[in-house]
């Protein structure tokens, strides 16, 4: 009986891969409107940005490179990293160490690689992406998807996301408002309506107290400067914060007469509510969400590494 179920699973294995193999070369389109042609199944990816090593984690793959922010790998791929070459900062990829690598592909950001779009192209076949919306998270994935050989792995992940979403919004929550920051030095940006984890905050009835881009036709302007006597204006009951450096938050008056903080609702999150378009990492966002809004309904996810996980905001007058 082991013997037959040894051989069927063999069997299985050798389909799937003359069947990945059968898939190219293949030509993807990415967010520069480019043709990319794929010859190979990729074995060796170079991830800028946490994207192409969370969709390679959901894929049963791993990225054999990635970027870093602020010299930090994003603490929710967890022991997944451990063995990846670091590529340096995302804004700025140390090109020796990435031509050293040698990848048969690259994925990354389109803001962060347009500087060294040439180079990464005469290094290996180069995929590019503008990922602000949950539109453009699904449109990615089953772009890069593609590319790896994984179409329609990367179709499950997106529909499986769906039906968690449709599910959610079935679901009786108490309505809450909330504001997401990315702390930027001293100086805190509000997000919009139209980015992702604002979205899924909207899942989970959740209202953006900032709201709406004054420039909706601008995808890429997805959050401002938001002054501390606006958001005290705005007094949400909720407030999701991200700040790469570490350390407490920088103090101000006007934080202790938050009703947030006041009831122990200000959160610092970890790099992913920011970067949240990877299967991965947007499934993540949204469960914890989920617990961080509404604890009485939701249990706070397991998969989520504690370094990753959300702590309360830590304010500091030592600066």
């Amino acid at each position: 009986m082991k013997q037959s179920v040894l051989i069927l699973s063999l069997v299985i294995a050798v389909l799937s891969s003359r069947s990945a193999l059968a898939q190219f070369p293949t030509t993807v389109i990415d967010d520069r409107k480019k043709q990319v042609t794929v010859e190979k199944q990729p074995k060796k990816v170079a991830a800028i940005s946490t994207f192409g090593a969370d969709l390679l984690a959901a894929l049963d793959m791993q990225a054999a490179g990635i970027s870093t922010l602020n010299h930090q790998v994003s603490p929710y791929l967890g022991d997944t990293t451990k063995n990846m070459i670091d590529l340096g900062e995302i804004h700025e990829t140390n090109l020796e160490v990435l031509t050293q690598l040698k990848p048969d592909l690259i994925i990354g950001l389109r803001n962060y690689t347009e500087p060294f779009e040439k180079k990464f192209n005469q290094i290996s076949p180069f995929l590019a992406y503008d990922l602000v919306t949950l539109d453009d998270s699904n449109r990615a994935i089953i772009s890069a998807s593609k590319a790896l050989g994984k179409s329609a792995q990367g179709n499950t992940l997106n529909s499986n996301f769906a039906a968690q979403l449709s599910q959610l919004k079935t679901t009786q929550l108490k309505p809450l408002s909330v504001v997401l920051l990315w702390h930027w030095s001293d100086v805190p940006y509000a997000f919009y309506d139209h980015h992702l984890t604002v979205k899924l905050l909207s899942v989970l009835n959740a209202k953006n107290s900032v709201g709406r881009s004054p420039q909706p036709e601008i995808k890429k302007l997805d959050s401002a400067p938001i002054s501390m006597e606006a958001l005290l204006k705005l007094n949400p009951d909720v407030i999701i914060s991200f700040k790469g450096e570490p350390g407490p938050f920088k103090n101000h008056p006007v934080w202790q007469q938050l009703n947030a903080v006041k009831q122990g609702r200000a959160y610092q999150v970890a790099d992913h509510y920011v970067m949240p378009h990877g299967p991965i990492a947007r499934k993540l966002v949204l469960e914890e969400l989920a617990h961080l809004l509404h604890p009485e309904k939701f249990k706070a996810p397991n998969k989520l590494p504690t370094r990753a996980s959300a702590k309360p905001m830590v304010f500091s007058n030592l600066y």
